[in-house]
């Protein structure tokens, strides 16, 4: 009955998202794209689904076929206006357990560019190869947008400032930045260096804005390159040979998105004291902020097209305006997943959002309808999976999923109006029922935040409210011990809750600690809190619970598997007590690295899920031996009728028979 939630893990694989995309990690191995459809040598299998996962960009190519770049999996392309997608990363270099992430596309003519975090690719085959572009010899370079301009060809990067090619790439050149008085350019080597008269040139000192080089957006006006940073606006009008800072850079504050439609410039951020949307109709001179009380949330991405304007933001869907931004329409039925991290507006009425977490909708009447057009993207980040009679569930993007036919199918979960404004991050199996732990987030004017305990109605495929209370508010996992729920949450504690027993529950202490992972038994409950404590409930006490040993990792997991409890550890492997917790020892032998994510068991079995695969152990032994060889990072394993799933972070479900 032990709850796998990996919260915390969540937290790091945020991190990591962040890391990919800011701090440029090196990919050094290559995946082809036949690893989603075809088995591997060791026999594993990626099912058919669920599909999504989070869209960082959305391009359109010659021929009307579009390019989805995600965070981890690579690149989709579709030929059929997004009704299927397919990989295409041959080319590409991944490294085992992690993935690559693609932010940015461009084209002109059959040749297509593509931004990663570590280099720039191109392809001229319609996306079925791509080879790495020479930018900086052997030093990767963390590519954040790209723009043509006639035959010129911009790259904007997030530690090198803006680079230009004449040549198709053959070379590249740097594009000087002045703010104010003073001339800064990118190196080779990364570093930005400045000069007061033009002639000399020395390193920057450490407190200078180097914000201004991190570059989030390109456009132009005409043949005037425009570059959205992280806290500036810069332009590099027609025979200009900088961009300039706007303002000298002394009104903006932050940048999140940016665009331009006809002579006008849209940005979201902060000017001055003030954040959310702005527009300037004197290329940036001035600024006023055009949000509404709907839409003061972080607009994520903004898309133009004649006079139509789209924007996406996290947490309320899009935002459409016929009036250059004068007034705003809400445009989100059937948009089921409201953070959109990506627009495209192919004409004024078709758009395509990419979402943080649920894939790609599709709309062809100007918002007034979205589809979810996600079939082949398997992009999904599979944190739970959970075991119900014949089928196996899990949540992807806001959904709860199920798959009745070992993954050839995944169909989902009926959510009722009155759940519709949760979010379900945890989901627990106790005495053949599906219990979900949900939140809500939403300001005081609304209810503020909550959280609760709904139940899955099986027979009629759809939800039911157990419990609903403010004290739940940041639930992040869930125990259900017999005919009582032990709730993990952020910040107010472990909660109580007995069936039959009335709407409220009861706080039972360990306030103020994250709670990561809940695992209880008929004798006693144990929490998992961040850091690496182990708390035991005695007595209506909690006391903490672990070996010195244990505190170099922070736990990913924890379970009781018969009488012998379990903790996984990122840091530091697999932990195991016989004696209720008193004492504990390490069990890592046979593990090629001691990431431990999350437990697994058909009952007899134990499985362990790494940052790269899959390890069964093995008693006789006592030690680890990898199940194949599935070279991705580990969040959830489950068993089902002979087979071992694995969630993975990147790629969806995978699958393996069970050797007897």
């Amino acid at each position: 009955m032990g709850q796998r939630i990996r919260n915390r893990f969540q937290r790091r694989l945020a991190v990591i998202w962040i890391a990919t995309t800011v701090l440029f990690v090196g990919f050094v191995t290559q995946l082809g794209a036949d690893e989603h459809t075809e088995p591997n040598e060791s026999g594993w299998v990626q099912t058919n689904g669920p599909y999504g996962g989070e869209i960082l960009a959305i391009h359109e190519a010659p021929k009307g076929v579009l390019f989805a770049g995600t965070s981890g999996g690579g690149i989709f392309r579709s030929t059929d206006r997004g009704d299927t997608w397919a990989p295409v990363n041959t080319g590409l270099r991944f490294e085992p357990g992690e993935g690559l992430s693609i932010r940015a596309f461009a084209h002109k003519g059959e040749l297509i560019y593509a931004g990663a975090p570590d280099a720039l690719y191109a392809s001229t085959d319609g996306g079925d190869t791509w080879h790495q572009v020479p930018i900086f010899g052997e030093r990767f370079v963390s590519v954040s947008d790209i723009m043509f301009i006639g035959a010129r060809v911009y790259i904007g990067t997030l530690n090198k400032g803006v680079w230009y090619s004449d040549d198709n790439g053959e070379s590249w050149q740097p594009v000087i930045v002045t703010i104010g008085d003073r001339m800064y350019t990118a190196s080779v080597n990364g570093w930005v260096l400045y000069s007061d008269d033009g002639d000399s040139w020395r390193p920057v000192p450490p407190n200078d804005r180097l914000g201004a080089m991190l570059i989030r957006e390109l456009s132009s006006i005409g043949t005037t390159l425009v570059a959205g940073t992280q806290n500036t606006v810069f332009r590099q009008r027609t025979n200009e040979d900088a961009l300039t800072a706007i303002n000298d850079g002394s009104v903006v504050q932050r940048i999140n998105a940016f665009a331009v439609m006809d002579n006008l410039f849209y940005a979201s951020g902060s000017m001055g004291k003030n954040s959310g949307l702005f527009r300037s109709d004197d290329e940036g001179d001035s600024w006023i902020d055009i949000a509404t009380e709907e839409i003061t949330r972080t607009v994520e991405t903004i898309a133009v097209h004649g006079t139509r304007l789209y924007v996406g933001t996290s947490g309320s869907g899009v935002f459409r305006s016929d009036d250059k931004g004068d007034s705003w329409t809400a445009v989100n039925n059937g948009l089921t997943h409201r953070t959109v991290s990506a627009l495209l507006a192919v004409n004024e009425h078709t758009v395509f959002a990419g979402t943080r977490g649920g894939g790609v909708f599709r709309t062809t009447d100007g918002g007034h309808s979205w589809v979810e057009i996600n079939t082949g993207i398997t992009n999904a980040m599979v944190r739970e999976l959970e075991v119900l009679g014949d089928k196996i569930y899990t949540r992807v993007g806001g959904k709860i999923v199920y798959s009745a036919d070992g993954g050839e199918s995944w169909q989902p979960v009926k959510i009722p109006s009155t759940a519709m404004k949760y979010g379900f991050p945890a989901l627990s199996v106790s005495d053949g029922e599906l219990y979900l732990g949900a939140v809500r987030y939403a300001p005081r004017d609304q209810g503020g935040e909550t959280g609760g305990i709904f139940r899955l109605d099986a027979e009629n495929n759809t939800l039911v409210e157990l419990i609903v209370d403010r004290n739940l508010a940041g639930l992040e996992c869930i125990e259900v011990v017999g005919t009582t729920f032990y709730m993990g949450t952020l910040d107010n504690g472990v909660i109580q809750w007995k069936k039959d027993s009335g709407p409220s529950p009861t706080v039972l202490g360990l306030e103020h600690h994250y709670i990561t992972a809940l695992s209880g038994n008929s004798e006693s409950v144990y929490a998992g809190a961040e850091g690496d404590e182990i708390y035991r409930l005695k007595k209506g006490t909690w006391e903490p619970i672990h070996s010195t040993d244990m505190t170099d990792g922070g736990m990913s997991d924890l379970r009781w598997i018969g009488s012998t409890l379990y903790a996984t550890f990122w840091n530091g492997g697999v932990f195991r007590s016989t004696n209720s917790g008193d004492s504990w020892t390490a069990i890592n032998d046979g593990l090629d690295e001691t990431t431990a994510t999350s437990i697994g068991t058909d009952g007899t079995e134990l499985y362990i899920g790494t940052f790269t695969g899959v390890f069964r152990w093995i008693a006789a032994k006592e030690q680890w031996e990898p199940v194949g060889s599935l070279p991705h990072q580990i969040l959830s394993l489950a068993v089902l009728d002979g087979f071992l799933y694995a969630g993975t972070a990147y790629s969806g479900v995978f699958k393996i028979p069970i050797e007897e």
